[in-house]
């Protein structure tokens, strides 16, 4: 056997133990979210062995009232939280914040890498300096200006705030030096706006770079727990990932159903990776941007 056999069998061993590392965690949630409350609190209870373990992963007793009480309620189940009501919450916040991040990094970073303005480039880095300070320190003075604009308890708190991410900006300005200046030039003597020279050349060239941006502004959006815990108040206005907290009993904790209320909300971004896994691939690259 020579040694680059060898090497595809360590590889392959390798991605096998990986892949079952990976899906051993998954496979536990979605078995347990058919499990009865007093069947996966004694699962884990007395394990004599690694058969023993995998013997307690499969339920004793099937059910589906875990994901019925989701969404019609029952005994035990916190009936102010309106899962249905923090997925549309989740959906419309996702969904505005993706849109409008593609929309205001594209052409800020189009107008720091296309547009000679005086103190552009000072202007960028600065604003990348200031990035780098963590987040929790920005909540008080976030809260302070919601507060001022009537956001606390809306929606618009979670949306506009999120619409700037630096990161993005840097991340498509750099997509876009790999675009040939020249284009921009020929498009000029044709009479093309500087918005037009946006719309026609860069936007086509610049696809790959914004369906990556776009999965991290949608993914960024669906799972942010602190600030929407923070500005929202009102159950019917929460998202769904701080939202599942209130999923809970008010005397106990029902860990099935929790559990199954995590698999609904993962369900959404993944739909999202899967469909775009493709392209995010492309994005990767930045030769991608100048292809064609």
């Amino acid at each position: 056997m020579n040694s680059s056999k060898k090497a595809k069998i360590v590889a392959a061993v390798f991605m096998i133990v990986l892949g079952i590392v990976w899906i051993t965690p998954v496979l536990w949630l979605v078995l347990s979210s058919f499990k009865m409350d007093s069947d996966f609190i004694t699962s884990f209870a007395n394990l004599k062995g690694p058969g023993d373990y995998l013997s307690r992963l499969i339920p004793r007793e099937w059910t589906l009232d875990n994901y019925i009480e989701m969404f019609v309620g029952g005994e035990g189940a916190n009936t102010t939280a309106n899962i249905l009501a923090m997925f549309k919450n989740s959906i419309v916040v996702s969904v505005a914040v993706t849109i409008g991040t593609l929309i205001v990094t594209s052409l800020s970073a189009y107008a720091y890498e296309r547009l000679d303005f005086k103190g552009g480039n000072k202007i960028f880095w600065a604003l990348m300096y200031m990035s780098m300070f963590p987040n929790v320190v920005n909540l008080l003075p976030m809260f302070r200006i919601s507060n001022a604009l009537g956001w606390v308890d809306n929606l618009n708190a979670l949306i506009w705030p999120s619409l700037a991410g630096v990161f993005n900006i840097f991340l498509i300005r750099n997509f876009m030096k790999g675009i040939p200046k020249e284009l921009d030039e020929a498009a000029a003597i044709d009479g093309a706006s500087s918005f037009g020279i946006y719309c026609h050349i860069i936007l086509p060239s610049i696809a790959p770079v914004m369906i990556v941006v776009g999965l991290f502004a949608f993914n960024g959006a669906w799972n942010d727990f602190l600030w929407p815990s923070i500005v929202l108040t009102n159950p019917m206005n929460q998202t769904l990932t701080p939202g599942l907290r209130l999923l809970s009993g008010q005397y106990e904790q029902r860990w099935a159903h929790m559990i199954a209320s995590c698999l609904i909300s993962m369900i959404p971004p993944l739909l999202l990776y899967l469909f775009a896994q493709k392209y995010f691939l492309q994005g990767i690259s930045v030769q991608e941007g100048v292809k064609g």
